[in-house]
């Protein structure tokens, strides 16, 4: 066990210097919630979506987001990231023990449950659960259901209180990894898969044994299920993007091949983890025809595994339990029974890659003598493990992540957007070509989609690459500057066009399903970009306009102040300049006093006025009463903060 423990740690050391790379920069370093362990913070935490504050996802994962208040408030970690890897190691390791303990129940040999956990504790299919601080969920979510299908294994062979106690353990393991990732429900599944596999033996616990552990478990989604309808009640989920899983925009014929033909995929990819990608979004997977002849072959593997499994069920149960193991578990992710928001991901493959282990272990001491077999899996475990330790290093952050996927994954837009946004991020002035290439790279497969079907971040990215381009090329100083300028505003304002009309579309279905709109829907970057590109080309009617809809989006963005006060400055409006940076110290300082105290200020009644009609038009209702109240405190006339100045004012 200490060997397994050792091996696991080893593979994954180099990641200890690895930063925060994907998902894992919005989830820790965006999420106040985990910056202090109090009270407030953690009932914060367990009634609110997963990717809350910053956006939305319908995901309930409390114990992943706890998890991360662990690394940053109580260990101290903040944003280092080496405490959050060190923390993924740890509970990689013990998975890997867990592991152990399954297959040792399964082969009933040590060395070949020795050789099968191995292999697994140093698959390259687990990099991006483990070397990736996001995949915390995965490992959380596969530690308690091990745990949970383990003590099932350990209960049906008991009586009296004794099965009493596991079934309570069975409940525990299986809601507390529920609360980390909605994947835990499948144990319930394993549990079915065993029995139907080695059926109800009369000299162990027998069918009232299984009443106690079945009904833990049932019992258990019950209860999950009641406190998820309860917390997500209210909260809004816009609809899951079509660039991230083409299967939805795909009849449903061809979505299911395709899912098919992802299969396949993963089945080869857990054989040779060669070209491994972070993402297979579009199109990087196109959606299979029955012309596809990849989806047939995929088809005809699945096909003859499960008919080989079934049809030896009798005979050889092990192999029947590791097939439903590797099913049951990738279906919820499979897109054969839902369609989800993602295409294909390796970190699917984390938690059925343990039934392909075993498999793999059994396979080599059926077919080679023992000392044979044992070269062999670790000649492949060493093969293995040079593989993961290799891809660690890409997780370091996104610029080298997606350096290397862009060569595993050409096809995936998402990729070459990624990439572009990390360089331009660095340091947009000494990679700015390789920036514009790969913004372009990432627009042109989808730019004669329709709006619904686009995310605006892509036409946004891309807009804000044209401009930084023609700015340094002179900008509305020079032919070239001008050429530039004008690229970036014909992308940004299909950017708006796309912003306006999913709004709509937000607005629209939130309406019919009898919910109050709270909030606004859409990226104010897009708005703060295009106020940008026509001050470059020195339009400041234009830019003001952006900008006013942009901040009544998010009025605590600040970049919009500064512009603003720029912008009337230049149009000879230096009353509104100056107030409206009253109004970015007033929200930065969190002190509604100070905006009657500041020298200079001609009237802060106008800026608390503008305040409370922009917080109006971001639905943020009670902000907008609480700045009307703080200035009818500091005398204000009432009038003025009744008045609408949904155009601003004039300059």
């Amino acid at each position: 066990m200490g060997l397994l423990a050792a091996a696991a740690v080893a593979v994954y050391a180099n990641s200890l210097g690895d930063g925060f790379a994907m998902d894992a920069p919005l989830l820790l370093l965006r999420n106040p919630a985990i910056r202090q362990a109090s009270a407030e913070n953690v009932r914060a935490i367990f009634t609110s979506d997963y990717w809350s504050p910053i956006m939305t996802g319908g995901l309930y994962r409390p114990l992943t987001t706890l998890s991360f208040l662990f690394n940053y408030a109580i260990l101290g970690n903040g944003t280092n990231a080496m405490g959050y890897h060190a923390v993924n190691i740890g509970l990689h390791a013990v998975n890997v023990w867990l592991v152990y303990g399954l297959a040792f129940l399964l082969l009933r040999r040590a060395r070949m449950a020795f050789g099968a956990a191995l292999l697994w504790a140093v698959d390259p299919i687990g990099t991006e659960s483990v070397a990736n601080v996001a995949g915390r969920a995965d490992l959380l979510a596969t530690m308690f259901l091990m745990g949970a299908l383990l003590l099932f294994l350990r209960g049906i062979s008991m009586r009296g209180w004794r099965v009493v106690l596991c079934a309570a353990g069975v409940f525990a393991a299986m809601f507390t990894g529920l609360l980390a990732k909605e994947s835990g429900a499948v144990a319930i599944g394993l549990m079915l898969a065993w029995d139907v596999a080695y059926g109800f033996p009369r000299r162990q616990g027998g069918w009232a044994s299984r009443a106690w552990l079945y009904g833990a478990a049932v019992a258990c989604l019950a209860v999950y299920t009641v406190v998820r309808l309860k917390v997500m009640a209210d909260v809004n989920v816009p609809d899951r993007p079509f660039i991230d899983n083409p299967e939805l925009a795909a009849g449903f014929w061809a979505a299911r091949f395709t899912a098919i033909k992802v299969i396949g995929l993963d089945l080869l990819l857990l054989i040779v983890p060669l070209r491994l990608s972070s993402d297979y979004s579009y199109n990087q997977i196109p959606i299979a025809d029955w012309m596809d002849w990849r989806a047939w072959l995929a088809l005809a593997a699945v096909g003859g595994i499960l008919y080989f499994a079934v049809r030896r069920r009798s005979r050889e149960p092990l192999l029947f339990f590791l097939a439903g193991f590797f099913s049951i578990t990738l279906l919820p992710v499979s897109n054969l029974a839902v369609l989800i928001g993602s295409i294909m991901a390796e970190r699917f493959l984390y938690l059925p890659s343990i039934a392909f282990a075993i498999a793999a272990a059994v396979l080599a001491f059926r077919c080679l003598n023992a000392r044979t077999a044992a070269l062999a899996m670790a000649a492949l475990a060493v093969l293995f493990a040079a593989r993961t330790c290799w891809r660690n290093f890409d997780w370091k952050d996104n610029v080298t992540l997606a350096g290397v996927d862009i060569h595993a994954a050409p096809g995936s837009v998402k990729v070459h957007k990624i990439y572009a946004a990390a360089l331009f991020e660095r340091s947009p002035r000494e990679d700015l070509d390789l920036i514009v290439a790969e913004g372009e790279r990432s627009w042109e497969p989808l730019e004669d989609f329709s709006d619904d079907r686009i995310p605006e971040e892509f036409p946004n990215n891309l807009g804000a690459y044209y401009r930084e381009k023609g700015v340094r090329s002179g900008g509305s100083q020079t032919e070239e500057g001008r050429r530039w300028l004008a690229r970036a505003l014909r992308v940004l304002l299909r950017a708006r066009r796309i912003s306006r009309f999913q709004e709509r579309s937000h607005e629209e279905a939130e309406r019919a399903r009898g919910r109050t709109l709270t909030g606004r829907f859409g990226l104010y970057q897009t708005y703060l970009n295009l106020a940008l590109t026509y001050a470059a080309l020195g339009d400041n009617a234009q830019a003001m306009e952006a900008l006013r809809y942009g901040r009544s989006i998010d009025p605590m963005a600040f970049g919009f102040y500064d512009l603003m006060a720029e912008v009337y400055r230049r149009s000879g409006n230096p009353q509104w300049s100056d107030i409206v940076l009253y109004e970015k110290a007033l929200l930065e300082a969190k002190d509604l006093s100070r905006v009657a105290k500041m020298p200079g200020a001609k009237d802060g009644c106008e800026a608390l006025a503008d305040l409370t009609n922009t917080f109006r038009e971001a639905r943020r209702r009670g902000d907008s009463r609480q700045l009307k109240s703080a200035a009818l405190r500091l005398g204000c006339p009432g009038t003025l903060l009744e008045k609408a100045l949904p155009e601003g004012p004039v300059f």
